[in-house]
């Protein structure tokens, strides 16, 4: 039996929670942002990457926090972490709330089974300190933000890839994880589907928004939104409705893909 907690950020959906008992261990899975943080009664923390939204209020919570192995002192120290969020995300990081100092922070290797249960695999791509989860008994893949936002109300799927976006790495890792078996794929944005094909669906989506990009780096962010909704209709739902989908998501997923895009073009 799963708990599925989905936490608000100015009447929006921002991050759903899954809390988990797992070989008699009590798992949080990605607890959310330390301004929404809420007591949990769980034994262990585990976030499938440090951003703000998704492990900030982990040192709130006081359990021990699994998270990528060369990231712990990130999580220990959260000093630089938040400043790097301000600086990409800005006012964004400071609705997230600064993280707490967190000792108990525990490195997770690529291969590593948690609780005798979760099957940990480095995903980069969205970030380098990212991990994906599979839990055996249950097969269900555990994506964080390395398979695009799943907004079930609209329909769409999207991708969520800020600066610095890492495409070639992003496409590896869900390649990685295709072949796991899973019956059923959990979002932090937002939620579970057992339409396990939308991971497919989504390697075909950034797929497009490269070619219809590439040769297009001159455009501003809104100008390649324009774009992209006339060739997936996922952008123009979310267009359609704007609010924390586009200002947090949409932009910031558009200007990671051109940056990739410009950098990969340049000498050296």
């Amino acid at each position: 039996l799963m708990r599925i907690v989905t936490k608000y950020l100015e009447g929006a959906p921002l991050v759903t929670s899954y809390i988990l008992d797992v070989g008699g261990v009590r798992v949080v899975v990605d607890p959310g942002p330390a301004s929404l943080h809420e007591p949990l009664d769980v034994d262990a923390v585990v976030c499938t990457h440090i951003h703000l939204d998704h492990c900030g209020s982990a040192g709130h919570i006081g359990r021990p926090t699994y998270v990528h192995e060369r990231y712990v002192k990130h999580v220990v120290d959260p000093s630089k972490l938040y400043e790097s969020s301000r600086s990409v995300l800005g006012v964004f990081a400071e609705k997230f709330g600064r993280p707490l100092p967190n000792e108990q922070a525990v490195g997770v290797a690529d291969g590593a089974r948690l609780f005798d249960a979760f099957d940990a695999f480095h995903t980069p791509g969205h970030a380098p300190h990212h991990v994906m989860y599979f839990y055996r008994d249950g097969k269900i893949l555990f994506t964080g933000d390395g398979g695009g936002v799943y907004i079930s109300e609209l329909g769409v799927v999207i991708p969520t890839t800020p600066p610095p976006f890492r495409l070639d790495a992003y496409l590896q890792s869900l390649s990685r994880v295709a072949g796991l078996g899973a019956e059923a794929v959990c979002f932090p944005h937002y939620g579970c589907t057992r339409d396990v094909e939308v991971l497919r669906r989504h390697v075909e989506q950034v797929k497009s928004w490269v070619e219809a990009l590439e040769g297009r780096l001159d455009l501003s962010v809104d100008e390649a939104l324009r774009m992209l909704a006339r060739a997936d209709e996922n952008v123009a739902k979310v267009l359609e409705v704007g609010g924390l989908y586009l200002e947090f998501y949409l932009r910031f997923t558009v200007l990671g893909f051109l940056e990739y895009l410009r950098g990969v073009g340049k000498p050296g």
